[in-house]
């Protein structure tokens, strides 16, 4: 077996050190290596999802202790896609605007966490949940449970703090209004380093702090155990005055074309200690 794999397989089963509750395997001061680019499909090198050590307060500020030890996602990719003006396809290359992810769990809860560089934060969606989005800036967490059942989540939080939440029982048997979920234990706060809507100052960047109950999940199986394995891609919409196109969208995920839905694209998580 050879080291990377004899690694793979430690941080699956999520062994745990027993001085400073640090995770075996991480860098100096008990945090995962980052995982990032180039993404890749292999259960073998799957992102750690590690169980949060305390409480975790949704604030917006990503300051406890718990989200330190979490892996940090990076080097988000813009997907191939087909350029109408060069009418050529384009090949993939790395975002320009840097993000910045992490997800941990308990008992009760999947986190989610994201800081989002952006020159230009744009956003006239509303806080409050399930306002129809118009062309926001947009953070998105899907998720896939199961890869023998149909079934995913799609989740979106935007500048203001405005929040939207899908669960699709199957890929194209509807538009997204069928399933909207108006409920689903879904809560999350924005902060903003900058200002909402001003094209003429230089912003830096939102933060995004999120948790979704593992009730929400009942019809998969309901909360994940140590050592499962979950389909996940987070994705991002930039709009901004800065950017040459004028919009970048951009994924962690080996996405073969840019469209979000392709989950059999998506990496994996598991469930670590």
């Amino acid at each position: 077996m050879s080291i990377e794999r004899l690694i793979a397989v430690i941080m699956t089963i999520g062994l745990v050190a027993s001085v400073g509750g640090s995770v075996l395997g991480a860098e100096p001061g008990g945090t995962l290596a980052p995982w990032g680019e180039p993404f890749s499909t292999d259960k073998d090198k799957a992102y750690t999802c590690v169980r949060a050590a305390g409480a975790i307060t949704i604030d917006g500020k990503l300051d406890e202790p718990a989200w330190a030890k979490a892996q940090t996602i990076e080097n988000f990719m813009v997907p191939p896609r087909f350029d109408w003006i060069k009418f050529e396809m384009m090949k993939a290359y790395r975002a320009h605007s840097r993000t910045f992810a992490k997800l941990l769990w308990d008992d009760k809860y999947l986190y989610f966490g994201a800081e989002l560089e952006d020159r230009d934060i744009y956003c006239v969606t509303p806080a409050g949940h399930n306002h129809p989005f118009s062309t926001d800036d947009i953070i998105e967490l899907f998720l896939k449970p199961s890869d023998e059942l149909p079934y995913y989540w799609e989740l979106h939080v935007v500048p203001s703090g405005g929040t939207r939440s899908y669960f699709y029982a199957r890929r194209g048997a509807g538009g997204d209004a069928r399933w909207m979920v108006k409920n689903p234990g879904m809560e999350a706060r924005v902060a903003l380093v900058g200002t909402l809507n001003n094209w003429e100052d230089r912003d830096s960047k939102w933060i995004v702090e999120m948790r979704i109950a593992w009730s929400a999940f009942t019809r998969t199986g309901g909360k994940p155990k140590m050592g499962d394995l979950w389909r996940f891609l987070v994705s991002r919409y930039d709009y901004s005055v800065y950017l040459e196109e004028g919009v970048e969208l951009s994924a962690a995920a080996p996405l073969p074309i840019q469209s979000y839905h392709l989950y059999e694209y998506y990496p994996y998580m598991v469930f670590a200690e």
